[in-house]
């Protein structure tokens, strides 16, 4: 039997180096299942048909796009693994011994999911200080220690693994969610509510593809609209969904809304400078979401 599964979802990213250096790493009873999700970058394409054909390797190819949810699910749905190992396909690994350091955490701490963490370029690329300085004090923040204390709130998709068990029991990825944002926050919800083991690890990956100011506060926008749409009973329960619920509750929602509304070109130009502020970006959310 297969004991490990990489799962790699693709979209208009060149994941060669990615594959090349897990596959230096890779044990025999384990498989890398990439899933294509119908990518339109030619070089991007060429690069997986060359993948394709290395040993151990798969590459999933769905005939129209399945959104970041279903392509998860469906590349699960073709592995073999007894443990998943989800990777985002813009990371990369810094150490020879990445999947060795999670075969090894499954002898020592009994847990249903494993997770490395994440870590940030070492420098911020010109205009995109936003993203780069909120993943870098996130990074900062969240030790081995600290992300233990609070398995579910440090818990990140872009590089955990779960056992496939686990999966199946949690239902996999919510499918309901076609667009951009939310399904890594709810499946870890589901984590939660079932009560599975999380247990971290120091296993970092680096994020390499950093948006620009403009495109995350779009992406942004986009998974707040993604999880407008769901029925509120799916909706996580966290920090975000409940200052909302409060806001509302007291009427004061279309208030923030407004409020939003009135001082959005002088945040956006903020926001979209080289002075990077996390807690105006997190105003813009809720007052963005308050309108919708």
């Amino acid at each position: 039997m297969i004991r490990l599964s990489i799962l790699i979802p693709v979209y208009n990213w060149d994941c060669t180096k990615l594959v090349n250096d897990l596959l230096e790493q890779l044990p025999e009873d384990a498989e890398i299942i990439i899933g294509n999700d119908k990518s339109t970058d030619k070089e991007v394409i060429a690069a997986l048909q060359r993948i394709s054909c290395l040993k151990q390797c798969r590459v999933y190819e769905p005939v129209e796009n399945l959104g970041r949810s279903r392509i998860r699910n469906r590349i699960f749905d073709l592995s073999h693994g007894e443990w998943l190992l989800f990777v985002d396909c813009d990371t990369e690994v810094t150490s020879p011994y990445f999947v060795k350091n999670y075969l090894d955490a499954i002898e020592e701490v009994k847990a249903d999911a494993y997770c490395g963490g994440m870590r940030n370029t070492d420098h911020c690329p010109k205009g995109c200080e936003l993203r780069w300085t909120y993943e870098d004090k996130v990074a900062k923040k969240l030790t081995k220690e600290y992300r233990n204390e609070h398995p579910y709130d440090s818990l990140t998709t872009q590089n955990f693994m779960i056992s496939r068990d686990a999966f199946v029991q949690v239902g996999g990825f919510l499918e309901e969610i076609t667009n951009y944002g939310y399904e890594d926050v709810i499946l870890i919800q589901q984590l939660k509510q079932q009560e599975k083991k999380i247990h971290h690890i120091e296993n970092r990956l680096i994020h390499l593809d950093i948006d620009t100011n403009k495109k995350f506060l779009a992406k942004t926008r986009e998974a707040l609209r993604t999880l407008h749409s769901l029925p509120e009973e799916k909706w996580p329960n966290i920090k975000f969904t409940n200052l909302y619920f409060k806001l509302r509750k007291y009427k004061m929602h279309r208030i923030v809304s407004l409020m939003h509304i009135l001082l959005l070109p002088i945040t956006r130009r903020i926001l979209c400078s080289r002075f990077a502020c996390i807690k105006l970006f997190q105003i813009y959310k809720i007052g963005y979401f308050c309108g919708l």
